[in-house]
């Protein structure tokens, strides 16, 4: 109810400014409302548990590129310009053409949902092989007639391979070896992990479902021990921490049966010093002298991983002897919603062509923006019908340039014949 609630507040401060960026007649005030409608969608963003959307939808749009037609407005004066005022009769025509698109785009999915009801398929299962048997020399694994690792070696994964779900017979075939077989059951929208562990004489194969999805625990990842260690004995996984501090000691996977996996646990990104041992707990061990099994020294965790740990044995054929050996397998955990990984491979690998087309779009609304607010300036000057003032007499000019006074008065022309008789009479 809340989450309704909450909802339709920001849906309404979307709308309402919208319609004041529309019906403004100042271009300021219509970009301060397009600016609310923004930040409407950026709270939307925050109720879908996306903030790294909502932090990008209030700088990018409500600040830069805002920021950017505010100040394109100012410059060129039009915010004292009333847009109405122009003429532009193929107006009405786009806005109703654009209307109607966006009432079929949001309709006709709807319908189509309404009268096809149909449930949304779950993912195809993913499936990977582990080579942690002692004594068995690189092996093939095939799912009934599908191979999805050849020439696995001892303590190497395979990568996930994507099958359809059902029941699968696995055949794991070592080089030189008898083949042997196993059944497991794939079920849609899981990953699992099938590993084949013991020894030469008595290859057993144990399945962990990998849990994939987001990693909960910021700047952490998720974590799985399974013992595969021989001779068959109970482990434990202990962080000894400092060697200064004697209270700093962490059990972190308490008396692990054999054959068996750990529930999950969050660890913080960064180096870690860990060590295996043969038994329960870690509060009176002594890591000098008593059974570590593997001691991992500097081991590198990053974040949002999901890791299998699976401690096996090796044996060494120079001294017949059989010592612990670690093999980690991870992969990266789906990224959250909205965050800044997910959105990455999304604009990179689905939506770089829609991106591409959203960047031309804004160039090309920049421009539209300039040209509608383009006042036209008349740069030519006007011409008064003022007689012109010069600053030195003319009879000055002409001295300087002959080198003499000129008389002021005009010389007069001979009389003519009838000025002459007149002037007789």
């Amino acid at each position: 109810m809340t989450e309704t609630v909450l909802f339709s507040v920001g849906a309404l401060i979307a709308l309402f400014g919208a319609v004041i960026m529309l019906i403004s007649k100042n271009a300021v005030h219509s970009a301060l409302g397009l600016v609310t409608t923004m930040g409407a969608l950026a709270f939307l963003f925050l109720l879908l548990d996306a903030p790294f959307l909502a932090m990008i939808q209030i700088t990018v749009y409500a600040g830069a590129i805002m920021v950017l037609f505010i100040f394109v407005i100012m410059l060129l004066g039009s915010e004292q310009i009333d847009l109405r005022d122009r003429k532009f009769p193929w107006f009405p025509a786009v806005g109703v053409t654009l209307a109607m698109a966006l009432v079929l785009a949001i309709a006709l999915p709807i319908l189509s949902n309404q009268l096809n009801a149909r449930e949304i398929p779950a993912a195809a299962p993913q499936v990977r092989v582990i080579h942690a048997a002692t004594d068995v020399p690189a092996v093939t694994v095939a799912l009934d007639a599908l191979t999805v690792a050849e020439g696995l070696e001892f303590t190497e994964a395979s990568s996930f391979t994507t099958i359809a779900a059902g029941d699968y017979a696995v055949t794991v075939t070592p080089e030189g070896g008898a083949p042997l077989t196993t059944t497991v059951s794939l079920q849609a929208g899981t990953a699992t992990s099938i590993i084949a562990y013991g020894t030469g004489a008595n290859v057993q194969f144990g399945i962990v479902n990998d849990d994939l999805s987001t990693v909960s625990e910021s700047r952490s990842s998720r974590l799985v021990v399974f013992n595969a260690y021989a001779p068959e004995t109970n482990i434990s996984l202990v962080d000894f921490g400092s060697e200064f501090d004697e209270n700093d000691t962490g059990t972190l996977v308490n008396d692990l049966p054999y054959g068996t996996a750990s529930d999950a646990f969050y660890v913080e990104e960064g180096t870690q010093d860990w060590s295996y041992i043969i038994g329960a707990g870690a509060s009176d061990v002594n890591p000098e002298i008593d059974n570590i099994v593997v001691r991992t020294r500097e081991f590198e965790l990053d974040r949002d991983q999901a890791e299998l740990l699976v401690v096996t044995a090796r044996r060494d054929i120079t001294t017949d002897t059989v010592s612990g050996a670690l093999v980690p397998v991870g992969v990266e955990a789906r990224p959250s919603f909205g965050g800044p990984r997910a959105i990455g491979i999304l604009l990179f690998t689905e939506y770089m062509l829609p991106m591409q087309l959203l960047a031309v779009l804004l160039l090309a609304a920049m421009v539209g923006a300039i040209v509608l607010t383009h006042r036209h300036v008349d740069t030519t000057k006007k011409r008064t019908n003022v007689r012109r003032r010069v600053a030195r007499p003319l009879t000055s000019v002409l001295a300087s340039q002959v080198g003499r006074e000129v008389v002021e008065d005009a010389p007069q022309l001979p009389a003519t014949t009838e000025q002459r008789e007149t002037s007789g009479d």
